[in-house]
């Protein structure tokens, strides 16, 4: 069998052509998926209060269990309703990594 050399001039590592197609190429930064990107692939830590009156517990339990979610997804409904911006909680969950 015979062998058959190819030999392109594609070399997209000089010239300014090269560079322009790389600009190109790249991705428009995204302040949010940014975000979102840097708390999906943060470290976790362990996140936790002192002992709390069980009355209160139950009832944190009760009202995620109510709304059909989690009560770390119901934790972050919380903190977003007292005003701190965090993604959804599918854009910065974990196990999307």
């Amino acid at each position: 069998m015979a062998k058959v050399s190819v030999n392109l001039d594609d070399d997209l590592n000089d010239g300014a052509d090269s560079r322009k197609l790389k600009e190109l190429a790249a991705p428009l930064p995204s302040v949010s998926r940014a975000k979102s990107s840097a708390l999906r692939d943060a470290p976790r830590v362990q996140f936790s209060f002192t002992n709390v009156p069980k009355p209160i517990k139950e009832a944190f339990a009760s009202e995620a269990q109510k709304r059909g979610m989690t009560q770390k997804e119901l934790l972050y409904e919380c903190l977003r309703a007292g005003g701190i911006n965090i993604p959804d909680t599918a854009e910065i969950d974990g196990r999307r990594r």
